[in-house]
């Protein structure tokens, strides 16, 4: 044992600077984060903000879009001269390798306006993040609540849509996500009748 505390004396400043630097490298990174988060989240909140008005206004026509909140449901609410023209939802579901997330505007007719691909970069490029591309997502506009999904031969009068080719996970994901979008816009329409 004397040995021991022999060789820590010996070495105290081996052991004190090493030991030194890492605490403080513990404190220093930490608070360097910290305030870097703090300098940059509203920045950061503004962007996000500006990207989901540029998606809003890709789906619908309108002069403003105001955020609402009903029942713990999130959406909104998109305005043109004085008048309800779409209800927008944002929406997640499992895709193939994540979550897929999806904007669906829906018409106060309760028919799809307009569904815009806001994440689907888990998915396989190549097939599943083929469901970004326009001749996927557009297949869902004019349709209503209860979208089915099918590998070939979708009709739109059918309220059906085709799958991408080798993504029907990703494909499924999406519908899932446009049919709830739709199934939120009932219970906020349910909410709303005789507001407008």
């Amino acid at each position: 044992m004397s040995k021991f505390i022999e060789a820590i004396k010996k070495n105290r400043e081996d052991i004190i600077k090493p030991v030194g630097v890492l605490l403080a490298i513990c404190i220093i990174i930490p608070l360097a984060l910290s305030v870097t988060n703090k300098v940059t989240a509203k920045k950061i909140a503004e962007l996000e903000n500006e990207n989901s008005k540029k998606n809003m206004q890709s789906l619908v026509s309108a002069d403003d879009f105001e955020k609402c909140s009903d029942g713990g449901i999130e959406y909104y609410t998109a305005i043109k001269g004085g008048d309800t023209a779409a209800y927008i939802f944002t929406e997640s579901a499992k895709g193939y390798g994540g979550d897929v997330s999806v904007m669906t505007a829906v018409k106060p007719d309760g028919t799809v306006a307009g569904v815009a691909m806001l994440d689907v970069s888990g998915e396989t490029p190549g097939l599943g993040q083929n469901a970004a591309k326009e001749s996927f997502y557009s297949q869902y506009a004019g349709l209503k609540k209860g979208v089915s999904l099918l590998k070939n031969g979708a009709k739109a009068e059918n309220n059906e849509v085709d799958a991408v080719t080798g993504a029907t996970i990703t494909s499924t994901a999406v519908t899932r996500a446009v049919n709830a979008a739709l199934d939120d816009y009932e219970k906020v329409k349910g909410a709303t009748v005789g507001e407008e």
